[in-house]
C-alpha cells in the first residue's frame, strides 16, 4: 500500500473535484485505504493505474464494492450515472438564459464554457466548467457538454453565464433497480463535485457493449 505522499506525487495537484473529493490531498487518503479508487481521477496515466474492466458485468463488479448508496448529504439514490468510453463524464444537455448566445458567442465543439445552473428546478449553488462534446444546436439554442475540472477555464474558457441544464446521458453499470422508461428515479452523476443526488425521469434505455445507455429528463437536485 502506497503512502499518501508517493500518491500525491502521481496526482495532478488541480484540486478540481472531480473524483468527489474537495482536494487531491483528500483524494489520496481514500486511494491509500483503497488503490482501486486512484480510478476516480482522469487526470491519472493509464500507466499509474490498473486497466479497465473488460466488460460491463466486471465494470459492476467492481465498483459495487465501493458504493454505499448515499450522497454527500447521506440521502439514498437509485444508480449511479456513468460516462461514455474516452469522455471525461456524463453528457449533459444545457440551455443558456438567453439561448440566442450560443449562435451569438459562435459556440462551437471542443469549446470550453463556464457557468452556473440556476433556473427553474436543477440550481446549484457551483459553477460548472465544461467542454463541447457534439456541435451546438443554433435553432433550440442547446448545448452537449461534459462537465470537466475548473482549470481549463482559466486557460480558456467562455463565459455562458446562467444555465439550465436539461438532460444527462450517460452509461450505467451500477443499480439497485431495474430502471423502465417513464419512471423517476435518484440518481448519482458520476463526478459529481458537491456528490449531491439528482432527480430524473428516464426516457431512453439502450443496451450498448459498453453498459445500459440512459437519458434522463425532467431534472432537479435534491
Amino acid at each position: 500500500m502506497n503512502s499518501t505522499s508517493e500518491i500525491m506525487a502521481k496526482l495532478p495537484g488541480k484540486n478540481c473535484g472531480l473524483c468527489g473529493l474537495k482536494s487531491c490531498e483528500e483524494f489520496s487518503e481514500i486511494v491509500s485505504k483503497n488503490p482501486q479508487a486512484i480510478k476516480r481521477c482522469i487526470f491519472v496515466g493509464e500507466s499509474s493505474v490498473q486497466p479497465e474492466p473488460a466488460n460491463a458485468q466486471e465494470y459492476a463488479a467492481a465498483a459495487d464494492t465501493e458504493i454505499c448508496w448515499k450522497d454527500n448529504l447521506g440521502r439514498e439514490y437509485d444508480f449511479i450515472l456513468d460516462k461514455f468510453p474516452q469522455e471525461p463524464g456524463p453528457r449533459e444537455t444545457i440551455i443558456l438564459f438567453n439561448p440566442a448566445n450560443v449562435e451569438k458567442l459562435g459556440l462551437k465543439k471542443g469549446d470550453i464554457l463556464y457557468g452556473r445552473p440556476g433556473w427553474i428546478s436543477c440550481g446549484c449553488p457551483v459553477s460548472h466548467v465544461g467542454v463541447v462534446v457534439e456541435e451546438p444546436d443554433y435553432f433550440n439554442g442547446t448545448v452537449v457538454w461534459c462537465v470537466v475540472g475548473p482549470m481549463l477555464a482559466r486557460e480558456r474558457g467562455i463565459n455562458i453565464g446562467y444555465y439550465n441544464t436539461t438532460a444527462y446521458e450517460g452509461l450505467v453499470h451500477s443499480s439497485k433497480v431495474e430502471l423502465q422508461i417513464g419512471r423517476r428515479y435518484y440518481f448519482q452523476p458520476r463526478y459529481c463535485m458537491l456528490q449531491w443526488r439528482h432527480c430524473g425521469l428516464v426516457n431512453s434505455l439502450g443496451k450498448t457493449k459498453d453498459g445500459l445507455r440512459v437519458r434522463i429528463e425532467g431534472l432537479w437536485i435534491g
